[in-house]
């Protein structure tokens, strides 16, 4: 079924709809896609305004290790510079389409770069972008191998409704619209990381750098935390300091550095 006018697995989508909502569709969708052209992975995410990205899915095959912890870096930190959020301004209508591709070449920054396409091992991505319930849903699917050859990028795009309607029904029937990590999560794994980065910082300092990393202002941190702005700017000063840094963006290079 690899041709250019290969004819739709019927009974594939109709074992796809009977998984709809279940704990499995995930896998099943992979398996189904395979038949079609080759996927190491594939992941779903819906990206909201005001910074918000919530996980549905993924599934991966055997040649490529994404970890949970992987997947947290992204959804707690490098979400933000997706390209893919660019259409968040540009959708006005729901159902609104387009399927994209990224790879290597085509990313700008480096630690969004790193983390997919030197840390993860992935040479190509093929996102089938839709707007619904208030954001956008991404189908992620990547290889490792070989770019995606041009018989598969216009099979994806043959199919691309269907599988934006089986993304949306699953999404609603599952209800993966929640958080993947709360906030208080995300803070301690990043906590975590920056612990194992430098043993010297300070409680402080990695509370300071945590929310440094989500995106938070220095006001903001000062009012999270309860402390003046002023203890904000110097733990942070010091925080960088130690790390031998001098930017948030260095401060996401590192993170990306610890196993």
């Amino acid at each position: 079924m690899t041709g250019s006018k290969q004819q739709l697995d019927y009974e594939g989508v109709a074992q796809l709809v009977l998984e709809l909502g279940g704990p499995v569709f995930s896998e099943e969708l992979l398996c189904w896609l395979n038949n079609i052209c080759e996927i190491n992975h594939l992941s779903l995410v819906h990206l909201e305004e005001q910074d918000k990205v919530t996980y549905i899915l993924s599934a991966s095959d055997k040649t490529l290790n994404i970890t949970p912890e992987m997947q947290q870096l992204y959804l707690t930190i490098y979400y933000r510079l997706d390209p893919n959020k660019e259409f968040l301004q540009d959708f006005t209508e729901d159902d609104q389409m387009i399927i994209r591709r990224l790879r290597q070449q085509d990313i700008n920054d480096l630690g969004y770069r790193r983390l997919w396409y030197d840390k993860m091992g992935i040479v190509d991505r093929l996102s089938v972008i839709v707007k619904a319930d208030k954001g956008l849903y991404c189908l992620n699917l990547f290889r490792n191998k070989t770019p995606f050859p041009d018989t598969a990028i216009d099979a994806i795009h043959r199919m691309a409704s269907l599988l934006s309607s089986l993304i949306i029904k699953h999404s609603r029937l599952s209800g993966s619209l929640s958080s993947f990590m709360t906030r208080e999560a995300q803070i301690e794994m990043l906590i975590k990381r920056l612990s194992k980065l430098d043993s010297s910082l300070s409680q402080r300092e990695k509370e300071v750098c945590s929310r440094v990393l989500l995106g938070m202002s220095s006001d903001g941190i000062a009012l999270d935390l309860g402390i003046k702005l002023q203890s904000v700017l110097t733990y942070r000063k010091r925080a960088y300091s130690r790390l031998n840094i001098s930017s948030q963006n260095e401060l996401f290079g590192l993170c990306l550095t610890v196993s």
